[in-house]
């Protein structure tokens, strides 16, 4: 399972930038198709429910009949990072441009760390066992509050 990491890291070299108009935009729709299917009551539990019975579903049709699962990764993945959002106090959106294309990201104002809910979601799409959301949202929130208390304490 992925872990926030320190863009400091030489793995990977990121810069973020709050997001445009357009971005904001994208988020919104993809969070409402989300809402919409969760009844308007987003939580780790109902997330990760929906996020197992759509996987499910989508796993078992046919693979020629099978439908490009960006917009629903997308979608999870905006919602997996509004849930992981919520847990770290100052997280927000950004927009990472490591490649040349622009990937939303969480982001600390204050701290070097990003956290790439999407590409989470992107990387676990048709292999994610059951219960994946909550243990992203878990480990990603853990892995995020601990680099944020480790910047904050003096050296």
């Amino acid at each position: 399972m992925p872990h926030p990491h320190a863009p400091a890291d030489e793995s990977r070299s990121v810069e973020v930038e709050p997001l445009n108009a357009a971005e904001q935009v994208w988020a919104a729709q993809h969070r409402e198709i989300i809402s919409g299917l969760c009844a308007g009551t987003v939580d780790t539990q109902t997330l990760g429910d929906l996020f197992d019975r759509v996987q499910a579903i989508w796993l078992q049709s046919e693979e020629r009949d099978r439908t490009d699962p960006e917009s629903l990764v997308h979608a999870f993945g905006v919602s997996v990072g509004d849930l992981v959002a919520q847990r770290v106090p100052g997280l927000v959106w950004g927009s990472a441009r490591s490649d040349g294309t622009p990937e939303l990201v969480l982001t600390h104002p204050e701290v070097d760390l990003v956290v790439f809910p999407v590409a989470a979601v992107a990387t676990s799409w048709g292999e994610a066992p059951v219960g994946w959301v909550a243990e992203y949202v878990e480990e990603a929130s853990t892995g995020a509050l601990e680099i944020i208390a480790g910047a904050h304490q003096p050296h």
